[in-house]
């Protein structure tokens, strides 16, 4: 029976470096936003978000058609919460938080037109409704553990409701600077762009491997740098694995959603969205 692919990346654009989590001198980091900013810029960034604890820091001096800071925020939440977060990257956060709780600084972001992440899910956390990121590689965290949490969330929550999922630095330090970021496939460098893409998932998460993915023919396809590329479906099986630098799957129809994974030598990864699989009536 045919089938029918969700494609998250059939969309108008170009892919551009993004980092979503990382501190200044604001909150506990080394670094000053605008020499923070300076460096991301000199490493090829075109997007960063400031995500200072319980601050919202803005820094706009590097602002121009090629590059953008925007303004954001970790807050914590109470515990104990199951499976995801204690913290909360509220991206593009027009402001602190005028409300209590976990569930309702995520009302408030969204309906000021933030988009929230769950930062490393593999701490004790919570799970909500109305995030759009989760975080499945951040060197503070278990990543293969919030990989796992990320996959039971996505099957929990359905293409209705699909959460994206995303790698940082969480820089505090020299030493994590680079190692996550994402891929934003945006057709400006706007605000709007931007977070638009991120509600989207037009994302490509990774920490050091080139890649990108869509469906084509009937098929999902991955190119790629990396050594080895495998394709998994929602409940985590393995349904194909092949050397790159390229591959296609052709979906069953029994596989719910599928998603890739690329991995190079030195055990760095990128991770593709959730492509969901339907069969025609």
């Amino acid at each position: 029976m045919p089938t029918r692919i969700a494609d998250p990346y059939a969309v108008p654009g170009r892919y551009r470096k993004a980092q979503l989590h990382c501190h200044t001198t604001n909150s506990d980091g080394a670094h000053a936003p605008r020499g923070l900013l300076e460096r991301y810029r000199a490493a090829g960034y075109t997007f960063v978000v400031f995500t200072d604890h319980e601050r919202v820091t803005v820094c706009g001096d590097l602002n121009d058609g090629t590059f953008l800071a925007l303004p954001g925020v970790e807050t914590a939440v109470g515990r104990p919460f199951w499976p995801l977060g204690p913290h909360l990257g509220r991206l593009g956060a027009p402001g602190p938080l005028r409300v209590r709780g976990a569930q309702a600084a995520i009302d408030a972001t969204v309906a000021a037109g933030g988009v929230v992440s769950l930062h490393h899910p593999a701490r004790t956390g919570n799970l909500w409704r109305g995030y759009h990121l989760v975080e499945i590689s951040n060197h503070h965290s278990a990543n293969q553990a919030d990989v796992e949490r990320w996959t039971a969330v996505l099957a929990r929550r359905g293409p209705a409701a699909p959460v994206g999922g995303v790698a940082v630095d969480d820089l505090h330090r020299d030493r994590d600077f680079d190692t996550g970021w994402v891929m934003v496939k945006t057709a400006a460098v706007t605000p709007e762009a931007f977070l638009d893409a991120l509600r989207g998932l037009a994302v490509v998460a990774s920490t050091g491997p080139h890649a990108e993915f869509g469906a084509r023919d009937g098929t999902i396809f991955c190119g790629t740098d990396a050594k080895r590329i495998r394709f998994l479906d929602a409940r985590g099986r393995v349904r194909r694995e092949t050397p790159g630098p390229e591959a296609a799957y052709a979906p069953e129809g029994d596989e719910g959603f599928l998603r890739v994974e690329c991995a190079d030598a030195a055990g760095r990864a990128a991770w593709s969205q959730a492509f969901w699989i339907s069969r025609d009536a």
